[in-house]
């Protein structure tokens, strides 16, 4: 998640400077959040499942946090680089992956990823869920995650969508903004990759979203919220949107392909 820095001016960007306390390698809520949503089993396995089809050999993922989706990568892929620059997520990262012999987790920044990684290095795929958000150069960040892809290799990208539904949790989280899909094609075309893949999910969520956003104005999600989302509607609203994709959604799956080296 490195790359983060107040922004000069605020011109599309979506948040306060005043609203962030804590710089990314120390912040804690950022840990605790992730805990939280950890317990979201029904929600992590369905998120996973979005990504694993296009994950495949060697894998640079950009933001481990504390491991929510390490392992799960690592069981598809050929080896992992994980990278973590938040020092409470990258302690329990490095628990959570010890003894799985085929990752190799960094407590660095992405502006250090050439510092740690040898030159030469290149990923199969780079996957980056939940981050490019974090960072107010996403198009810089893009485009160094593109060097370590080789030509024919794929960028995956969670990404938080909807601007309109951009509220005080989002805030809270350290986002910059959220995305839509014409957004995240153009940041694509400008780091010159070719977008294979845009697709929401979560509609309900959205609508929770809107709410936590709008009406409550809360800076946190609820455990009782999250509880009543993971095992009452995302066992069926799983299985429907991969029948019915939805018109929209409270994340957008991007899948892009670097054509050249």
């Amino acid at each position: 998640m490195g790359f983060r820095r107040w922004p000069a001016d605020l011109t599309n960007v979506q948040k306060s400077e005043t609203t962030q306390t804590f710089s990314i390698e120390g912040d804690p809520f950022f840990a605790q959040d992730l805990q939280q949503m950890a317990k979201a089993n029904n929600y992590r396995r369905w998120q996973f499942q979005m990504l694993a089809p296009h994950i495949k050999g060697k894998v640079l993922e950009i933001g481990g946090g504390i491991g929510n989706f390490t392992a799960d990568l690592a069981r598809v892929a050929e080896s992992v680089i994980s990278i973590e620059p938040n020092a409470d997520c990258h302690r329990q990262l490095v628990e959570k992956t010890r003894g799985l012999a085929n990752i190799t987790v960094h407590n660095i920044t992405a502006e250090a990823l050439d510092e740690k990684i040898a030159a030469d290095y290149r990923a199969d795929t780079v996957v980056c869920m939940n981050v490019l958000e974090h960072l107010k150069d996403d198009g810089a960040a893009v485009r160094k995650f593109s060097k370590r892809l080789k030509a024919g290799d794929l960028l995956v990208l969670l990404i938080p969508a909807v601007p309109w539904v951009f509220g005080e949790i989002d805030q809270r989280l350290g986002h910059f903004r959220r995305y839509s899909k014409a957004s995240a094609r153009a940041l694509m075309e400008r780091s010159g990759l070719t977008t294979l893949k845009l697709r929401y999910f979560n509609f309900i969520g959205l609508w929770g979203w809107l709410w936590n956003a709008r009406v409550t104005r809360s800076t946190t999600q609820s455990d009782a919220q999250i509880h009543i989302f993971d095992n009452y509607i995302v066992p069926w609203q799983s299985r429907l949107e991969a029948i019915v994709p939805p018109p929209i959604g409270q994340s957008l799956l991007v899948v892009a392909r670097k054509d050249k080296e």
